[in-house]
C-alpha cells in the first residue's frame, strides 16, 4: 500500500512540475507577475480542490460499501450523482437565489433523498448485490430523464449549469479551494470522531447490537455522512464518476486493523488519483490544446473498472430470487383480458382523433394527421408488447425481477451507433445504430456461449456499457452543439419513423413473436421452479438460454431501431402482471404484452397534452411512469 501512495506521489510531482513548467513557457512574455498570479489562483487552487473532492469521494464510497457489504456501492452505481444534479439543475433554473448561496443544501437533500429509499430497501428485502445495483441504476435513469427533459425545455438556461456539472476545475479559484476546505473539515472532524461506530458496524449487526451500538441511528449517520460528503463535489465541480468506486475497490484489496488508517489510505489513493488525471488533462491542454472535462474523462476510464469488478470479484449465485412482495389481485383472466382489451381500443381511439389544442375529441382532424398517428400508434402498441416480452423472459432468466432491455446495453450500442453517426455520417443514423446494437449482441453471446458467464453478469455488462454512453455524451454535451439535442431526443425515444414500412416490419415481427412464445413456456415454467429443478427434468439451461438471449436481442435491436432506446416499460410490464393472481404462465406473459401496449399508449398521450404544441420524449414519459410506480412498491412494502 505504502508503494502505491508513493509512486501516486512521485508521479503528482512530476506532473505538477512540467504543467507548471509549461505553463510558465506559455507566459514568460508576459510579466513575471502574471505567472505567480496564476501559479497560485489558477494551477495550485485547482490542485487543492482536486485533491479534496478526491477525498471526499474516496470516503463517501468506502462508507456506502461498510454499512450496504456491497463491493459495488458508489455515489455513480447508486444514482447519487443524478439525483444531486437534477436538483441542482431545478434551483438554477428556477432559483437561482438559492443556487448561488444554498447549493451544497441543494445537492444534499437530493443525495439524502435517493441513498434512505435503496439503504432501506436493502437491509429489509435482503436483496442482493445486482438488484442493488440496478435499483441504483433505475433510479439513475428517473432522475437522468427529468434532467434530459429540462435541458429540452430550456436549452439556452441550462448550458451553465451543464458546463458546471462536468467535472471541469478551470473554474475554481482560491475562493472555491477555502469553501471547499472548510466545509469538507466539519465532515472529516466528524468522521473522526464517529470511526470507533463504523469499525463496529462492519462486524455485523448482531455484534453491534450486542456492544450496545443503535444500528439503524449509526448506519442513517454513515449515509447522512455519505451524502454530505457527495454533495460538496457535486456542489463544487460537479459529477466524477467511479473515482470514489476505485479507491474503494483497491483499499479492499488491503486488510487493515485500525479503520482510522483504512479511512486515510483510501482517501490518499482517491485524492491522488483524481489529481493526476487532471494533471494530464491539464498537459494534454497547454500541449494539443484539448480542454476535456476531468469529470467526463474519469467516468470513461472507470468503465473498465467496472467491468473488472464484476467479473473477477463479484460471486452470483444461481435462484436467488428478489421478488418485490406485494398484494395480489384475484380477477377472472376473461375479466382481465377483456378489460384491458377495452381499454386498449380506448385509448387507441382518443390517441387517434384526440385535438391537443382544444382538448376534446375530434373525428373531422385532416386524413394526413390520422395517418401519421394511426401508424406512430401501431408501432408504439407492438413495441410496448414486445419490450413486456423481453422483460418477463430476462426475469425468469435471470431469476431477478430487476432485469430488463435496456440492462441488456443493446440500446446504449444503438445510442453509441446514432452518436458517431450525427458527428461523421448523418445520412447513415439507422445502419450505424443497427451495427452499434448488433456489436453489443454479438458481445453479449460471446460471452454466454463462450465464456460461459453468468447471465446476472451479462445484466451488469449491459449496465456498463449505458455508463459507457452516458461518459460519450457527457463529452459531446459541453459543444453545445445542435447535433447533441438530436441524439439526446434519440436516447430519450423522441426520433419515431412513423410510416407504413416500419409499422408493417413491426406488425409481422410481433404476429411471429406470439407465434414463436409458445414454443418457450415449457422452458419458461421450469426456469421459475429453479436452476436445479429445470437441469433434473433434463432441460439444457445453457442451450435454453442461449436462444432465448438471442430472441431477446433481437426485439431490443428493432425496438431502438423504429422508437428510440426506452427505459422501464420492460421491467413495469411483468411487475404489473404480477399483481395479479395468474398462475399460469402463458396467460401471465400475455397479459403483460397487453400492459406494455397500453403504457406505451398512455405515454404517448401525456407526451403532447401537458406542453403541446411542444412534445415531450418517450423515453422521458416512461421513465417517470415506471418510476411511480416502484414508488408506489416500496412503499407499500
Amino acid at each position: 500500500m505504502k508503494k502505491i501512495i508513493f509512486s501516486l506521489v512521485f508521479l503528482f510531482l512530476i506532473l505538477l512540475f512540467l504543467v507548471s513548467y509549461f505553463e510558465f513557457l506559455n507566459l514568460k512574455n508576459y510579466h513575471n507577475d502574471l505567472f505567480v498570479f496564476i501559479l497560485k489562483n489558477y494551477i495550485l487552487s485547482r490542485v487543492g480542490v482536486c485533491f479534496i473532492c478526491g477525498i471526499l469521494l474516496s470516503l463517501a464510497s468506502l462508507l456506502l460499501r461498510k454499512i450496504m457489504h456491497n463491493i459495488l456501492v458508489s455515489d455513480t452505481t447508486l444514482g447519487v450523482s443524478s439525483a444531486s444534479g437534477f436538483f441542482l439543475l431545478l434551483a438554477s433554473l428556477f432559483f437561482p437565489f438559492f443556487y448561488e448561496n444554498f447549493k451544497i443544501i441543494i445537492a444534499f437533500i437530493g443525495a439524502i433523498i435517493i441513498l434512505i429509499p435503496i439503504f432501506v430497501l436493502g437491509y429489509k428485502k435482503r436483496f442482493n448485490n445486482v438488484s442493488i445495483i440496478l435499483l441504483g441504476l433505475m433510479s439513475s435513469l428517473f432522475f437522468s430523464a427529468l434532467i434530459s427533459l429540462f435541458i429540452l425545455l430550456y436549452p439556452e438556461e441550462s448550458k451553465t449549469f451543464l458546463f458546471y456539472n462536468s467535472g471541469y476545475f478551470t473554474q475554481n479559484g482560491l475562493k472555491d479551494f477555502f469553501q471547499i476546505a472548510f466545509f469538507s473539515s466539519i465532515g472529516f472532524v466528524f468522521l473522526y470522531f464517529f470511526s470507533a461506530s463504523f469499525k463496529v458496524l462492519t462486524l455485523g449487526d448482531i455484534v453491534a447490537k450486542s456492544l450496545g451500538i443503535n444500528v439503524i441511528l449509526s448506519k442513517i449517520i454513515t449515509l447522512a455522512l455519505s451524502a454530505y460528503f457527495i454533495a460538496l463535489v457535486i456542489s463544487f465541480v460537479g459529477s466524477i464518476a467511479f473515482l470514489g468506486l476505485f479507491a474503494s475497490i483497491l483499499i479492499h484489496q488491503f486488510k487493515f486493523d485500525d479503520i482510522k488508517t483504512e479511512f486515510l489510505f483510501c482517501s490518499l489513493i482517491g485524492g491522488f488519483s483524481l489529481l493526476n488525471i487532471d494533471l494530464i488533462l491539464q498537459l494534454l491542454q497547454l500541449l494539443k490544446d484539448i480542454n476535456l472535462p476531468t469529470g467526463s474523462v474519469v467516468s470513461f476510464l472507470g468503465v473498465p473498472l467496472l467491468i473488472y469488478i464484476i467479473f473477477k470479484k463479484i460471486k452470483i449465485y444461481p435462484n436467488n430470487n428478489d421478488f418485490l412482495d406485494g398484494n395480489y389481485f384475484f380477477v377472472s383472466k376473461y375479466i382481465l383480458f377483456g378489460i384491458g382489451f377495452i381499454l386498449l381500443v380506448l385509448i387507441f381511439i382518443v390517441n387517434l382523433y384526440f385535438d391537443f389544442s382544444n382538448l376534446s375529441i375530434n373525428f373531422i382532424i385532416s386524413k394526413e394527421i390520422i395517418d401519421l398517428r394511426f401508424y406512430k400508434l401501431i408501432i408504439l402498441a407492438c413495441s410496448g408488447a414486445l419490450m413486456a416480452i423481453v422483460g418477463f423472459i430476462l426475469q425468469r432468466l435471470s431469476f431477478n425481477t430487476m432485469a430488463s432491455s435496456e440492462f441488456l446495453g443493446i440500446n446504449s450500442g444503438a445510442s453509441l451507433g446514432v452518436l458517431f453517426a450525427l458527428w461523421f455520417v448523418p445520412f447513415l443514423i439507422w445502419p450505424l445504430a443497427l451495427i452499434g446494437a448488433l456489436i453489443v449482441l454479438f458481445l453479449l453471446i460471446f460471452l454466454y456461449f463462450v465464456k460461459k458467464i453468468n447471465i446476472q453478469k451479462i445484466i451488469l455488462l449491459g449496465v456498463c456499457i449505458m455508463f459507457l454512453t452516458d461518459s460519450f455524451f457527457k463529452l459531446v454535451l459541453l459543444s453545445a452543439d445542435v447535433r447533441v439535442y438530436s441524439f439526446l431526443a434519440f436516447t430519450q425515444a423522441g426520433i419515431l419513423n412513423a410510416d407504413s414500412t416500419n409499422a408493417l416490419i413491426i406488425c409481422i415481427f410481433t404476429f411471429v413473436s406470439f407465434l414463436i412464445i409458445p414454443f418457450f413456456i415449457r422452458w419458461l415454467n421450469a426456469l421459475r421452479l429453479g436452476e436445479i429443478c429445470a437441469m433434473s427434468i433434463g432441460l439444457d439451461l445453457f442451450k435454453i438460454r442461449i436462444i432465448l438471449l438471442i430472441f431477446c436481442a433481437l426485439i431490443s435491436v428493432l425496438i431502438v431501431l423504429n422508437t428510440g432506446p426506452f427505459s422501464f416499460v420492460s421491467l413495469l410490464a411483468p411487475h404489473l402482471a404480477n399483481l395479479f393472481f395468474v398462475q399460469n404462465i402463458k396467460i401471465k406473459l400475455f397479459l403483460a404484452t397487453l400492459i406494455g401496449a397500453l403504457v406505451m399508449l398512455l405515454a404517448e398521450f401525456l407526451s403532447k397534452i401537458f406542453t403541446f404544441p411542444y412534445e415531450i420524449p418517450l423515453g422521458i414519459i416512461a421513465t417517470l411512469l415506471g418510476s411511480v410506480y416502484f414508488i408506489f412498491m416500496v412503499r407499500k412494502n
